[in-house]
């Protein structure tokens, strides 16, 4: 199932605020539990004091380059055709001249 506009929103930001809550529940304090979270997620954590807020629009801009991508490469299949395979058969790789199906040909006098 493919989600678009605001029904992916809800489900991104309610991910980051369970981790967010669940952290917090388990006694870190508000800054850990957001690097955490943000860690959790996929962001560099060290050295960085992440806000919930923060953390959720990285992550939306990672989610909408990522899409813009697939669009431009979905672009540029559809504006290229594709290039006609040739099949390789048996027959293609013998020698033309022996036709024989030997891997070794008898030595020729």
């Amino acid at each position: 199932m493919e989600l678009r506009g605001d029904s992916m929103e809800r489900p991104l930001g309610t991910s980051l605020k369970a981790t967010y809550r669940a952290l917090l529940a388990r006694g870190l304090e508000a800054g850990e539990a957001a690097n955490l979270t943000a860690f959790l997620h996929g962001l560099p954590s060290d050295s960085f004091h992440w806000t919930l807020p923060e953390i959720e629009a990285v992550i939306r801009r990672r989610i909408a380059h990522v899409a813009d991508e697939r669009l431009a490469a979905a672009t540029n299949n559809l504006a290229v055709p594709p290039r006609e395979r040739q099949r390789s058969t048996i027959h293609d790789r013998r020698s033309p001249r022996s036709g024989s199906t030997h891997v070794i040909d008898q030595p020729k006098h």
